[in-house]
C-alpha cells in the first residue's frame, strides 16, 4: 500500500471538504505530498505544517524565497506580506538553464508554488485568504497552459528533471516517474476523480 491511499482514504471520509476547485489546486503538488505523506496537507481542518516533512521542508521554502534558514517565522511573514501576491508567478522561473523546456519549468513551478502557499498558510507565515488566492490564480495557470493530468504530469517530470541537471534540491523524492503517473490517473487514482480543466480554477463569484 502507498502512503498516498490511506491519507486519501481519510480525506474522503472527513468533513468539511475543500470545494472541488481548492482541492484540484492542491492537486498540483501532489508529488510532494505523496513524498511527504503529508495528510495535512488536503485537511481542511489542518492548523500545523506537516510534521512528517520536518526541517527539509522548511529550508526549502525559504530557499524558494530567497532567505536565509535562520530566517525568524516573523521576518518570514513580513517578507511574504511584501512580496508574495506580487511576485508568486515568478519563482522558480527566473534564471532557466540553456536548453530547458520552458513549458516543463511552468510545470515544475506550478507544483512547488502549490507546495509553498499551502505550506506558508499551514505555518501561519501568511493567511489563508492571500494562500488561496494564490492556489486558485496558479491552478488557473496550470489549466490555461496544460490540457490534462497527463499532460501536466509529464511536463512536471521534464521540468524536474532540468531543475535536478542544474544540481538543485527537491523534495519530492527518488522514486516519481512514469508508472506514478500513471497509478494517479488510473481508477480510484488522486487524479482520476477530478476533471481537467473542469471548473475554471479563479472565479471571483466562487471558491
Amino acid at each position: 500500500m502507498t502512503p498516498l491511499i490511506p491519507f486519501l482514504t481519510n480525506y474522503l471520509l472527513r468533513r468539511p471538504r475543500f470545494t472541488p476547485r481548492k482541492h484540484a489546486a492542491l492537486l498540483l503538488a501532489l508529488p510532494y505530498a505523496e513524498a511527504a505523506a503529508a495528510n495535512e496537507f488536503f485537511d481542511p481542518a489542518a492548523q500545523t505544517p506537516p510534521a512528517a516533512s520536518g526541517s527539509a521542508l522548511r529550508n526549502q521554502l525559504l530557499h524558494q524565497l530567497g532567505l536565509r534558514v535562520d530566517a525568524s517565522d516573523a521576518d518570514v511573514s513580513a517578507h511574504l506580506q511584501r512580496h508574495f501576491e506580487q511576485q508568486w508567478f515568478r519563482l522558480d522561473l527566473q534564471a532557466p538553464l540553456p536548453g530547458d523546456d520552458p513549458r516543463a519549468a511552468l510545470a515544475f513551478a506550478c507544483a512547488r508554488t502549490t507546495l509553498l502557499a499551502r505550506a506558508a498558510m499551514l505555518m501561519q507565515w501568511i493567511t489563508p485568504e492571500c494562500a488561496w488566492r494564490v492556489l486558485l490564480l496558479n491552478a488557473q495557470r496550470a489549466q490555461d497552459c496544460f490540457d490534462s493530468w497527463d499532460d501536466y504530469g509529464h511536463a512536471f517530470l521534464t521540468g524536474r528533471r532540468q531543475w535536478l541537471a542544474g544540481l538543485r534540491a527537491d523534495l519530492s523524492g527518488p522514486s516519481l516517474d512514469a508508472t506514478t503517473l500513471r497509478r494517479w490517473r488510473a481508477p480510484g487514482g488522486a487524479w482520476f476523480r477530478i476533471p481537467w480543466p473542469g471548473l475554471p480554477a479563479f472565479d471571483p463569484r466562487h471558491n
